[in-house]
């Protein structure tokens, strides 16, 4: 399992084919938008957390989490936690 980073750092998951992944969300003080990219510079929204949650997806090359919906820029922030456990 990896935590991933608050400050907007993109995380390249170890792919393959079929790779699957788990995304955990602990909600502290802010919302997260999990971004994902297929080249590591144009990054699309996948999903928004507004709660604690735990969602499975496809995992992209590079996926990061964000504090905005619309700015990947902005940080998530230091007491919400998301957590990405990765399975084939």
């Amino acid at each position: 399992m990896t935590q991933l980073a608050n400050d907007n750092t993109p995380y390249n998951p170890k792919m393959g084919d079929g790779s699957r992944g788990l995304v955990q969300f602990v909600k502290g003080s802010s919302d997260g938008y999990l971004y994902g990219s297929l080249n590591g510079t144009d990054y699309v929204l996948i999903h928004s957390f507004t709660a604690s949650e735990m969602k499975e997806l496809a995992l992209p090359p590079f996926v990061l989490i964000g504090g905005s919906a619309s700015d990947i820029t902005t940080d998530l922030g230091a007491t919400s936690k998301a957590y990405l456990n990765e399975t084939r």
